[in-house]
């Protein structure tokens, strides 16, 4: 089924919340329901909420400071094809957030238009805050986002002590991060964080975006779709894949030249399949599956490409 909408399973009073967060006094109509997937073989509930009120839709979300900072500070104002901001505040101790709905469909089944339109969304962004120098970095205590994610690769790469082959090449990926040209990013620009409407491609779900090097949005986005569906449940060819790292260099105004472009993604693909076998290479004793299999070949494979660089 993957994405789709339920009663909510709480008594949260989002009437009030709306009504507080929207500025709005009084209301009609007003229907609440919850975000549900099960498109992975699990089902998982967030806290999001669709609210239909008076004829409009919008999204709530119990949120934190950072992606609400995210929202109003860094995506708010500027056009870019992202839910609109349109209030926060706290009740009983929690941040919500709430947002404009975007109708449409993910990009699980993923077409050569998403390609282009993923390419058109996600470069308004990168250029917007390109940091263009890494000295611009010195002196300064990194990006809280960056800090998080230094130390879960750091942490991450102990898993490769049994693998010459990938920690070689891990390592490589590590050391360029402390220079690789740093923008917002997503965080987690996956085929469900995206939502197409009419040709367009929006970028929902910031929760995890910061100023982070500008590689890690465009591998991620390419590196879990397959033809058969052998990992996560995305459609995906490689001629896609090509459009849109193609389609991304060809609308950054500031970047890399072609070779370092290609490079830093093929280091945020070694990240990214690393991500996914981490847990088995840490319990080496545990049965492996066709989905470790699968990233493991990948990791190697790219391995193989950065190491002979």
């Amino acid at each position: 089924m993957g994405s789709y909408t339920d009663k909510p399973q709480s008594d949260i009073p989002f009437r009030d919340i709306f009504m507080r967060l929207a500025q709005k006094e009084t209301m009609d109509s007003f229907e609440v329901a919850q975000f549900f997937d099960d498109g992975e073989g699990e089902l998982r509930c967030y806290d999001v909420y669709k609210i239909a009120a008076d004829g409009l839709a919008y999204v709530l979300k119990k949120s934190d400071a950072a992606e609400v900072s995210i929202y109003r500070d860094f995506l708010a104002g500027h056009g870019f094809k992202t839910p609109a901001y349109l209030g926060s505040g706290e009740y009983d101790g929690k941040i919500w957030l709430l947002m404009e709905y975007i109708e449409g469909n993910d990009l699980r089944e993923f077409t050569e238009g998403m390609a282009y339109g993923c390419a058109d969304s996600i470069s308004a962004v990168m250029n917007a805050y390109w940091q263009r120098d890494e000295r611009e970095f010195e002196g300064r205590k990194l990006d809280h986002r960056f800090e998080k994610y230094w130390k879960r690769i750091n942490k991450r790469a102990q898993c490769l002590e049994g693998e010459p082959l990938l920690r070689q090449a891990y390592s490589a990926f590590m050391q360029r991060q402390l220079t690789c040209p740093r923008t917002l990013c997503n965080g987690d620009f996956l085929q469900y964080n995206a939502i197409r409407r009419g040709g367009e491609i929006y970028i929902i779900d910031w929760a995890f975006a910061g100023i982070m090097p500008y590689s890690l949005d465009i591998a991620r986005l390419i590196a879990h779709g397959t033809k058969d569906r052998r990992t996560f449940p995305f459609y995906m060819v490689d001629e896609y894949r090509e459009i849109y790292v193609r389609q991304v260099y060809e609308k950054l105004t500031e970047k890399p030249d072609w070779e370092q472009y290609i490079r830093d993604i093929k280091l945020s693909l070694l990240n990214e399949y690393i991500e996914f076998i981490e847990w088995e290479l840490n319990h080496p004793d545990e049965e492996r599956d066709g989905v470790f299999s699968y990233y493991y070949s990948q990791a190697r494979k790219v391995a193989q490409e950065i190491n002979s660089f």
